[in-house]
């Protein structure tokens, strides 16, 4: 195997999820490979900050200081009952250039780092901790969002015993993205299944089934109701991520890390 093949299993290595024999592969690799030794000692040591640190969330205007330093559109502002039709607007302006996704790394890490491995003050504030991750160190923020949550990998079957149903996001993702794994999280509203898909640039975003009220994840986060294929979804800024929530039937879809509306409706209507 080379690095790239060995970092996408490293978290799976952590978590003791791999096979015998492709464990034993992946501590070979390391034994030679300094760099990817250096990789999984950071999620080691990430995920043991996770349960040790505590500090104070950081300001709630730390985003309206990075867009004044970097002069990037916010997602406008909206009261939760106002709706935009997509046909009006058809995308919100969420397309960045990689220089100013490393200035805002560099400001985020310089307030927030420490933070946001730390013990949450509200029970779904690992949520916002793992969306401001996600895009620059996924490993990281699946390793933080499991250690939170106690989350466990499994299987299509897997899922459906332990929660009880059928999630949607069991099933195969809409063309153009793979499955890279699904985890059951014990959160305070319910038990909820997170499946990983993984994009064709290997980026990746995480889509949630779960129980509970449309606004009760990202409270307070800026927001806007917008209609998608039929659907009020809301859509929540959170750094230089998306987050979209809507309802099937009586539950409700969260999609972390949606890149714009076009991606979102692609969501919704493979979730339905």
């Amino acid at each position: 195997m080379d690095c790239q093949q060995i970092e996408q299993l490293l978290s799976h290595y952590f978590d003791h999820e791999l096979p015998r024999d492709q464990r034993a592969e992946v501590e070979s690799h390391l034994e030679n490979c300094p760099p990817c030794s250096d990789q999984l000692a950071d999620i080691r040591m990430l995920s043991d900050a996770a349960r040790s640190l505590s500090s104070a969330r950081p300001p709630h205007d730390l985003w309206d200081r990075i867009a004044a330093q970097l002069k990037e559109p916010r997602l406008p502002e909206s009261v939760n009952n106002d709706t935009v039709d997509l046909k009006s607007r058809s995308r919100f302006d969420q397309r960045r250039s990689w220089s100013l996704f490393a200035m805002a790394a560099v400001l985020l890490i310089g307030v927030g780092l420490v933070w946001m491995f730390q013990p949450a003050s509200h029970p779904h504030d690992p949520l916002v901790n793992y969306a401001q991750l996600l895009d620059s160190s996924p490993l990281a923020a699946q390793e933080h969002l499991v250690s939170q949550y106690s989350g466990q990998t499994v299987s299509v079957e897997e899922a459906v015993e332990l929660v009880g149903y059928r999630p949607r996001n069991v099933d195969p993702p809409p063309s153009g993205y793979s499955c890279d794994k699904l985890v059951v999280l014990d959160m305070p509203c319910c038990k909820c299944v997170q499946a990983v898909w993984q994009r064709a640039d290997q980026t990746q975003v995480a889509i949630f089934e779960h129980k509970s009220k449309m606004d009760d994840w990202f409270e307070g986060e800026p927001s806007i109701n917008i209609k998608c294929r039929e659907k009020v979804c809301r859509v929540t800024q959170l750094d230089a991520q998306l987050a979209a929530t809507w309802r099937i039937g009586s539950r409700l879809v969260t999609a972390i890390g949606v890149k714009d509306t076009d991606e979102l409706a692609t969501f919704v209507a493979a979730l339905r």
